[in-house]
């Protein structure tokens, strides 16, 4: 067995940290507050992985002067990164930040709460999932070094055999929902069913999707239900986290 696991809203909960830091970062942008929650609706109507982007999606969204659903709606074609944010919010004539100036600012804000992360996933669970599975990995759109502070923190390295953050990423386009990151953990682990992606996004889904439909094999996808999540397709669904070893266990 196989087993890879998103890490946001999947092992680790962000409510106080990147889902702050969204909120902050646009807020500080425009010189004004901004409801979490609407961004965070914003970010799952868009279908996006990437906090930088959906900082890009949320400047443009609150300047357009459209509601939420009519922006959805417009901005929702096409690739899921920052590039067409900045091309609509070219056609609507906004000023945007440049997208290394948004990193800084949201890591720099990111930073002040990131030792407030707790777990999802509990590290004795990992462990039992450790002994059915031949390999564990980890595919993230954190950078690195976001990675390995809650890593380190938690005691999580040891569970894990690959690591794919946005630093092993050779461009953009390799990013969830893109096939890449399953595919080259595969290419890496060897093929061996079953294989199972547990994540938490439409991103984590159409990765799955997409790899299954280029290579022709089965992937099985387990959602980790939150608030941002209930109109995500999957093979099976978590409310709890004890509920995985039971569907995994099913597998064996």
């Amino acid at each position: 067995m196989i087993v890879s696991f998103d890490v946001d809203g999947v092992l680790v909960e962000v409510s106080q940290t990147y889902h702050r830091a969204l909120a902050d970062t646009v807020s500080e942008f425009l010189n004004q507050r901004v409801g979490q929650k609407e961004i965070l609706n914003l970010k799952a109507g868009l279908k996006l992985n990437n906090d930088w982007d959906a900082t890009v999606a949320g400047l443009v969204f609150y300047q357009s002067g459209l509601n939420l659903d009519d922006f959805i709606s417009l901005a929702l074609p096409g690739p899921p990164d920052y590039r067409k944010f900045y091309r609509l919010g070219s056609e609507l004539n906004i000023d945007l930040p440049g997208y290394s100036e948004i990193k800084t600012i949201f890591e720099n804000i990111y930073h002040r709460y990131e030792s407030g992360e707790g777990l999802r996933i509990r590290p004795e669970i990992l462990a039992e999932v450790r002994k059915m599975a031949r390999v564990m990995a980890v595919i993230t759109g954190r950078i690195r070094e976001d990675l390995d502070l809650t890593f380190r923190r938690h005691g999580l390295n040891r569970y894990f055999d690959y690591f794919i953050t946005e630093d092993d990423l050779p461009s953009v386009d390799c990013r969830k929902p893109a096939a890449y990151p399953l595919r080259w953990l595969l290419s890496q682990a060897g093929f061996e069913p079953p294989v199972c992606h547990v994540g938490d996004t439409e991103a984590d889904r159409l990765m799955v999707e997409n790899y299954e439909q280029e290579e022709n094999r089965k992937v099985i996808f387990i959602l980790f239900e939150h608030q941002f999540n209930q109109q995500v397709a999957a093979d099976f669904r978590l409310s709890k986290a004890e509920d995985l070893l039971s569907i995994l266990t099913r597998l064996t």
